[in-house]
């Protein structure tokens, strides 16, 4: 009978880790900043977030919204650690390590066999070409914007070449794409998952027609803007969230977060399967359901047992008595059944 509950509870956690845990293949690693304007060594600014000043923290979330996995960042020249608290390659550049540290669970949770399913995602903070080929001999597709400095090879693009022009190069060692596109001005992504073809049509605003229209763009492009912006929207739930109440200590905005998350998460699982709602909807319902929780309580029903026992309020009630609540199981003196149970 042991060996059978156990064989259903081995085979309910690989369950779970197949479609609970990182149950969504397209994946997103990127920073994001907890709003907070008091004095602590961990605030940074970042001029290009919606929130300027706060403190930073590493995200990997589903193109959805759902986080999966979360760090704060605690200076250049912290370590991050692994999930068994060892430090991730401390030589190579912060956004790698950012990457592989995110990555620890997913490595270590999945089967081998099944991580070709999976793709990452992230902007020019992270990419480059190591990281890209680093991740590909664990078996796991990447594809992200990249700075042109960290690429040996050049794409020479003019300048003045129109909207969706490309050239593109390959590497037959690695299976690296490195691909430049004419958007508003010249982008470079690298993948090792996705190239040019098949060209997919992306609306770009034409001056001289005054209106959208469809430009081909590289696969590689497409997919990027379609499952890049998984924190973000994890973000955009939270900021809806937002307490109005201002905290001096840092650790309360985390402590915020944390629940918010939470709430982003259940919203990202809710619009799964109904339709799609809101955030701050599914917060209203949450504070109705605990307020009322508060207000009305349930009467329960008294006992008596056959043998006297310690009361359930043994740390600050030394009374043994026969008296129980038949709703809770549990031995209960008078004085504290009608504090605790009525």
């Amino acid at each position: 009978m042991r060996m059978t509950k156990l064989g259903k509870f081995t085979k309910f956690s690989k369950f779970f880790e197949e479609t609970i845990w990182f149950f969504s293949t397209a994946l997103t690693v990127d920073e994001m900043m907890v709003k907070f304007h008091g004095r602590t060594n961990l605030q940074q600014f970042m001029k290009n977030k919606p929130e300027r000043w706060g403190i930073k923290k590493w995200e990997i979330a589903s193109a959805e919204g759902y986080l999966f996995d979360c760090d704060i960042y605690c200076g250049k020249g912290s370590n991050i650690y692994s999930s068994k608290k060892k430090p991730v390659l401390t030589k190579c550049s912060l956004g790698s390590r950012v990457v592989l540290s995110m990555t620890q669970d997913l490595l270590l949770s999945i089967v081998p066999g099944k991580l070709d399913r999976y793709h990452l995602y992230f902007d020019n903070f992270f990419t480059n070409p190591d990281l890209l080929i680093h991740l590909k001999t664990r078996a796991l597709k990447a594809t992200g914007t990249v700075r042109v400095n960290r690429v040996n090879a050049v794409n020479n693009l003019d300048k003045n070449a129109e909207r969706g022009a490309h050239i593109v190069q390959y590497e037959k060692n690695s299976g690296l794409n490195f691909i430049t596109a004419m958007d508003s001005k010249a982008v470079s992504v690298l993948s090792t998952a996705a190239g040019v073809t098949p060209l997919s049509d992306m609306d770009r605003f034409s001056f001289d027609e005054m209106k959208d229209i469809a430009v081909p763009f590289p696969h590689a492009f497409k997919m990027y803007n379609t499952f890049m912006g998984g924190v973000d929207s994890h973000d955009s739930h939270c900021s809806n969230l937002m307490p109005c109440i201002r905290a001096k200590r840092w650790t309360w905005p985390i402590f915020i977060r944390l629940i918010q998350s939470s709430m982003a998460n259940a919203t990202v699982l809710r619009n799964y399967v109904h339709e799609t709602r809101g955030s701050k909807e599914l917060a209203m319902k949450i504070a109705e359901h605990y307020l009322l929780k508060a207000t009305v309580r349930q009467k329960h029903n008294e006992g008596i047992a056959d043998l006297k026992r310690n009361c359930e309020n043994y740390s600050k009630c030394s009374v043994r008595t026969q008296k129980i609540c038949k709703d809770c199981n549990v031995h209960v003196c008078s004085a504290c059944f009608k504090i605790l149970h009525q």
